[in-house]
């Protein structure tokens, strides 16, 4: 069986996302910023724990009566998951606004004041669904969980505990907002200047930081 603690660097991972944290702060500086904030870290954690959880039970059944079944299921995952961060690391590296340019941020970012609650929560959840980076994490997550034939409820519980930890990035500074603080709201205002500022080498590092992880982990399961 493979060991859990693998999702440690996993939700680290997810944790560390520029782009959310800035529409999470964006929102939370919104004319209904606490309500907004809210529904879009709920809508983001949902998505988070579907996918969490779709990749346990697929990954319990993929491995259900073979022996060596959930061992292939994480291997081939960690190998895509390898590649696939080379790729973005590379990516990201060579799209980085040149010294002096402006980075370009989503329109809808200038939009988030006319956002309702329940738009709110769909924007979380459209980010959770098409960020390249969580999805895999996401899924190998669950695979893991899913490699060491838990019961379901047990998959579902630990699953709901990954979604919420991966989703700590944005659901701390919602906590943090609640208090209304003119201190706190300052510091949102710094945090989201340097994000944007710097988030293209932040998303290098990161998916290089993520890309040896899991090359570190291939070379482990080889050597087994």
């Amino acid at each position: 069986m493979h060991d859990l603690t693998q999702l440690i660097p996993l939700a680290v991972g997810i944790i560390i996302s520029p782009l959310p944290i800035v529409a999470t702060v964006a929102i939370l500086l919104s004319a209904r910023g606490r309500a907004n904030g809210l529904s879009f870290v709920s809508g983001a954690i949902s998505v988070a724990f579907a996918i969490t959880l779709l990749g346990g039970l697929t990954s319990a059944k993929a491995g259900a009566g073979h022996s060596d079944g959930d061992d292939t299921v994480v291997f081939v995952l960690t190998a895509v998951l390898a590649i696939g961060f080379v790729v973005l690391a590379l990516s990201s590296w060579f799209t980085r606004p040149r010294a002096g340019a402006e980075p370009k941020l989503p329109s809808w970012l200038a939009a988030v004041d006319t956002l309702t609650p329940l738009r709110a929560a769909g924007l979380g959840a459209l980010m959770g669904l098409t960020n390249a980076k969580n999805l895999p994490l996401e899924l190998k997550a669950g695979a893991l969980l899913g490699a060491h034939d838990l019961p379901v409820l047990a998959v579902v519980g630990l699953s709901l505990v990954f979604a919420i930890c991966g989703s700590l990035g944005i659901l701390l500074p919602t906590l943090l907002a609640l208090s209304g603080s003119a201190r706190i709201e300052r510091a949102l205002q710094r945090i989201k200047g340097e994000l944007v500022a710097h988030n293209a080498v932040i998303m290098t590092v990161l998916f290089a930081m993520l890309a040896a992880t899991e090359i570190s982990h291939l070379i482990r399961m080889l050597g087994h």
